[in-house]
């Protein structure tokens, strides 16, 4: 359930209404008709039902909306049931038929027509329970809208901001008077006197002497280089030798002349 924060008047007054016009759409009718036959009084027990189911909403809508809903829907189906139970009964007469007023006798399985009370019960308890079906429904529209209670969170504690302190503001450093060449020769220590007293030990090991400067690195000069091997030259090949000619034919000797004449 989701419990409503604060109440809102026109939703108590919306539901009180309507269960009064529940209770009246439920007693007029049976004041009415008291003279005669009254046909139309079993109605009262659904209209009670639904302003009793209004009364608890105007009461308990704070519980949460759900458990509204749920009454007015009890308090709607009520009042429809009992304005059906009344508008049943002129749907009755007219499909069955209706017998002589009196004092004509009635014959068995007919019923006398309405009269005048039982139409004016009819007619008030139908309007009565509409509006109250309407006027239930505004206030359940007006709960609607209320916004549902949340939880506050706690108190938090704002803390000032530290003001800021003032930049601290370096004291100028008493200027250092050089002290005169007889000064500092009268001042320098003697060797025999360079040995450390306790209070000058003491001293000593309270302000350390300054570190030495440190000596800036000097520059590496670049390595040269590597040269590269010289490029090996292309052996030439060897020149094709010359074939070799053959002799010139020697000229035919004299012998072989003759042996070729006598032949």
């Amino acid at each position: 359930m989701d419990p409503i924060s604060q109440g809102e008047p026109r939703v108590v007054w919306s539901f009180w209404i309507a269960c009064g016009l529940a209770i009246t759409g439920g007693i007029l009718p049976l004041t009415l008709a008291a003279g005669g036959t009254n046909r139309i009084g079993g109605a009262a027990i659904p209209f009670g039902v639904a302003a009793m189911a209004f009364a608890a909403a105007a009461l308990l809508y704070r519980r949460g909306r759900p458990l509204a809903t749920a009454l007015y829907f009890v308090a709607g189906m009520a009042l429809v049931y009992g304005m059906l139970t009344m508008i049943a009964v002129p749907l009755r007469l007219a499909v069955i038929g209706t017998c002589d007023p009196a004092p004509a006798i009635c014959p068995a399985g007919f019923e006398r027509p309405m009269s005048g009370g039982e139409d004016s019960g009819l007619a008030i308890g139908v309007a009565m329970g509409t509006l109250a079906i309407l006027v239930g429904f505004f206030g359940l529209l007006m709960l609607f809208r209320l916004r549902p209670q949340t939880a506050t969170p706690p108190p938090t504690r704002k803390e000032k901001p530290w003001a800021l302190s003032p930049p601290a503001t370096e004291m100028p450093a008493p200027a250092r008077t050089e002290p005169e060449p007889a000064e500092v020769a009268i001042a320098a220590p003697s060797s025999e006197s360079a040995a450390p007293t306790p209070e000058t030990a003491a001293g000593d090991s309270v302000a350390a002497p300054p570190k030495p400067a440190r000596k800036p690195r000097a520059k590496r000069t670049p390595k040269p280089p590597a040269e590269l091997p010289a490029p090996e030259e292309r052996l030439e090949l060897a020149a094709p030798e010359e074939p070799l000619e053959l002799p010139a034919p020697s000229a035919p000797s004299e012998s072989e002349a003759e042996a070729d004449s006598t032949s």
